[in-house]
């Protein structure tokens, strides 16, 4: 990890300044955190521990979840409390939804401009429809998630614009809420069967 972002640092590349920063940073968590910088691992960009935040955002969002005095981002305790910190700091409103898919007409949807920086007013966009009942009221985002042979297209809500802060792709933020969705249904399976 110290390895990496000395190299990132001092190495010429476009991104100097960031990885000077975050080398600063690492170097103040590694005294902090009583750690020894050359035994932490991480990214082959400099991010650490499970959630993989980089220095800044470790010493910004990381939560001692476990009460031992310190953050470590490696144990799966401080690194879950740390994202959802994390999310939470972002903007996340607990409570409401993150995305529900949508019917257009068409196989390619080229209509309103989409992605999760554009919003709109659902009343706005005539020709959408949730697939399901979707009580939401604020502005949406367009996520469009091209396939093969069609573009799935969703409403973005607030939440998945917070998604989108930990890492930008649509398609990563679909992810984490589809992988979520599912985790919430075997939770309920598994309550149902006890």
């Amino acid at each position: 990890m110290f390895d990496t972002l000395t190299t990132l640092a001092f190495e010429k590349n476009r991104r100097n300044k960031f990885f000077k920063k975050e080398l600063h940073k690492f170097i103040h968590l590694s005294k902090t955190q009583k750690i020894n910088p050359k035994n932490v691992y991480g990214s082959y960009a400099g991010a650490i521990g499970l959630g993989q935040f980089m220095p800044s955002n470790y010493e910004a969002y990381g939560v001692d979840f476990d009460g031992d005095g310190r953050i470590t981002l490696q144990q799966e305790d401080d690194a879950i409390a740390s994202i959802a910190n994390y999310l939470k700091q972002n903007g996340w409103r607990n409570g409401e939804p993150v995305a529900v898919r949508v019917k257009y007409d068409g196989l390619r949807f080229k209509r309103y401009k989409t992605g999760y920086k554009k919003t709109y007013h659902r009343k706005d966009l005539k020709g959408i429809t949730p697939y399901y009942k979707w009580s939401y009221n604020d502005k949406v985002r367009l996520i469009k998630l091209n396939k093969k042979k069609y573009d799935e297209l969703w409403y973005g809500a607030k939440n998945f614009f917070v998604i989108t802060r930990y890492n930008h792709s649509a398609y990563y933020a679909m992810s984490v809420h589809q992988l979520a969705i599912l985790i919430k249904e075997k939770m309920k399976e598994e309550q149902h069967e006890n």
